[in-house]
């Protein structure tokens, strides 16, 4: 008997199964797997403080326009968080608000309905 069909045939589906889970294993991390991941990666890296005091100042444009005191409370401004580094180490230690001493985005008129604490300790 020839066997070299059936081994052929053996390793081809041997094969695509090992494709498949690849597949799977791929489609799983590209469409939200990853998520947890990245933010991990990322929640104690520091940010910026020039580019977070730029997109502070921007939002602070924007919720000043808002017409309801809610609406500015709601508003970006009140709700844009970013780590900082206080003791310089590569790890972002604290969170910090648009409306925090480190930023410094004063925005009259909407710092002042802002609920959240302004400096919180980052969870790690």
């Amino acid at each position: 008997m020839n066997k070299r069909g059936a081994e052929l045939s053996m390793n081809v589906i041997i094969i695509a199964i090992l494709v498949l889970l690849v597949l799977v294993v791929l489609g799983y991390f590209f469409l939200g797997g990853s998520t947890k991941l990245f933010s991990g990666i990322t929640q104690f890296a520091s940010d910026n403080i020039e580019v977070a005091q730029n997109d502070c100042s921007t939002k602070c444009q924007i919720a000043q326009n808002f017409d309801t005191d809610l609406q500015k409370r709601n508003s970006a401004y009140c709700r844009k968080k970013v780590n900082y580094d206080k003791n310089e180490d590569n790890i972002a230690d604290e969170v910090h608000r648009c409306y925090s001493n480190v930023i410094g985005i004063d925005c009259p008129g909407v710092s002042n309905l802002c609920l959240n604490e302004p400096i919180e300790p980052l969870e790690k």
